[in-house]
């Protein structure tokens, strides 16, 4: 098979979409199938681009995004391509002429009200509704999201697979002392217990509940919380500033994906308190690099966690500060997390999400 996959969007700086599109590839490509990569960047294979210190994703032009994927795509798929793969979810308004696949992340554009503030972004997004009628097959990356689908666009759900996102092979690797100890250097860390945040910044993400329980927490061991993401986002800034542990609080635009590994494995915990996910790539990441997870009881991350982490209310300042404190007081409880995510995230090895996306592929080629 030639498959194709419209990698666009790599142009751009990696985050979890990206960080999906390249793990796929990565996973394809060690299973022996063959990949097209189609779009601006010309090549599948993206570089570790860890835009530091920007905007965390810069956007192409509305309109060359428009453009592209109403009919640039078009004119990109070659005739030797036996499939198309689109790894966000849009597509044409009409099928290809061989089948088409397109990944459906979140429904985040549909079910949050702060999506849907300008009238453009309405406007895009129920093209997009309309247009995924078009797709051979789609695929949700949870079954999160595929209830999500189920509610909000049930005629899509004949044609959807599940399967989950996989992680990166660098964080199940440990990283090397001197990583590490150049990425704690670079950042003035030196205090432990470590809490460690990675992700973005905005409302639903929760940020300002997990430094409020940090504090309470924080204040009784003597500890640093370390918050990664994309800066620029004045209201959580503003909440660190004025954090009565603010000394203690690190935040730094995105890493490279070495340095955020080797993070990783300088920190004693990971906390993830968002509101809404489609799966959680963060703290499978985090479960790979075999540090503790404490994370929201929402579907997507619960899905993804299996239990191998300890699940709280996103909300409930007080459930915060008890699951980070039980961690932190039980080297029992936090040795048995880490042999739990150790099993769990050997079941999302990139290479062994891919044999489903083989097998898909295969499935709608020979239709």
């Amino acid at each position: 098979m030639n498959i194709a996959m419209d990698v666009s969007i790599m142009a751009q700086c990696r985050t979890g979409t990206e960080e999906y599109t390249e793990g796929l590839v990565w996973g394809l490509s060690r299973i022996g199938v063959s990949i097209i990569g189609i779009g601006k960047q010309r090549s599948a294979i993206l570089p570790d681009r860890p835009c530091l210190g920007i905007a965390a994703r810069p956007k192409r032009s509305l309109w060359e995004k428009f453009w592209w994927e109403r009919w640039g795509i078009r004119g990109a798929v070659r005739s030797d391509i036996d499939l198309i793969h689109i790894p966000y979810m849009t597509h044409p308004p009409s099928p290809f002429k061989i089948p088409s696949v397109v990944t459906v992340h979140d429904l985040i554009p549909f079910r949050l009200e702060q999506y849907q503030a300008r009238l453009r972004e309405r406007a895009y997004f129920s093209q997009v509704r309309k247009n995924l009628a078009q797709a051979s097959h789609v695929v949700a990356i949870s079954e999160a999201t595929f209830t999500d689908m189920q509610g909000l666009m049930p005629n899509l759900v004949s044609k959807v697979t599940v399967i989950p996102n996989g992680i990166h092979p660098m964080y199940f690797v440990k990283a090397p002392a001197a990583d590490v100890e150049r990425v704690v250097r670079r950042l003035g860390l030196e205090r432990h217990p470590r809490i460690l945040y990675a992700g973005g910044y905005d409302f639903r993400k929760n940020v300002a509940t997990l430094v409020q329980a940090a504090e309470v927490v924080l204040e009784r061991h003597d500890g640093e919380l370390v918050l990664v993401g994309g800066l620029g986002q004045p209201a959580v800034e503003r909440r660190v500033i004025s954090s009565r542990i603010a000394d203690r609080i690190v935040l730094t635009p995105w890493l490279s994906r070495a340095d955020l590994a080797a993070l990783y494995h300088a920190s004693d915990l990971f906390a993830y308190p968002s509101l809404y996910e489609g799966f959680g790539m963060p703290p499978a990441q985090a479960l790979a690099a075999n540090i503790p997870v404490i994370a929201s009881d929402i579907p997507a991350v619960r899905e993804t966690v299996e239990g191998a982490g300890v699940l709280v209310e996103p909300r409930a300042v007080d459930a915060w500060v008890e699951g980070l404190t039980r961690v932190i007081e039980s080297p029992q409880l936090a040795q048995h997390l880490v042999q739990a995510g150790t099993e769990r995230a050997a079941q999302l090895a990139w290479d062994r999400i891919a044999a489903r996306y083989r097998e898909l592929y295969e499935q709608l080629v020979s239709r």
